[in-house]
């Protein structure tokens, strides 16, 4: 199977993506429905790189758009829900510090905002190169 180092690795980051969201201290009005779409879009990326697997041993055409426009799709889907919680987890965190100056706060929190957002686009090109690679 040509695909299956790339369906191990879907798994291992469907099981990180899972294990940070059932840990993450959410309202009991926000955790359930967290959780369960993290299961769902978990769920639903690996079952997209193993049908397009299967697919792809089937058919001589692979379908290279398809693959690049779920993978892409599938990204966000995964990964901007948990950097929101986990941008909103550290609002609270910090509004809750005891930190004196009050704009000091704000400065934490657009350095933490724009690293996140850094990490985000670092993170969608690593992914991409490496469940998509060079494909045209």
């Amino acid at each position: 199977m040509q695909f299956l180092p790339e369906f191990i690795v879907a798994i291992i980051i469907a099981a990180v993506h899972l294990l940070i969201s059932f840990n993450l201290k959410l309202p009991d009005k926000h955790k359930n429905k967290f959780r369960l779409y993290s299961i769902v879009i978990s769920l639903a990326f690996i079952i997209f790189l193993g049908a397009f697997s299967f697919s792809s041993l089937i058919s001589s055409d692979q379908g290279v758009n398809i693959y690049f426009n779920g993978l892409s799709a599938l990204y966000f889907g995964l990964v901007v829900p948990l950097a929101i919680a986990l941008v909103w987890r550290f609002y609270i965190w910090i509004v809750q510090a005891d930190i004196q100056p009050t704009a000091l706060k704000y400065i934490i929190m657009i350095i933490f905002f724009s690293i996140l957002v850094g990490l985000l686009y670092v993170g969608y090109s690593l992914y991409i190169l490496f469940f998509y690679g060079f494909a045209p």
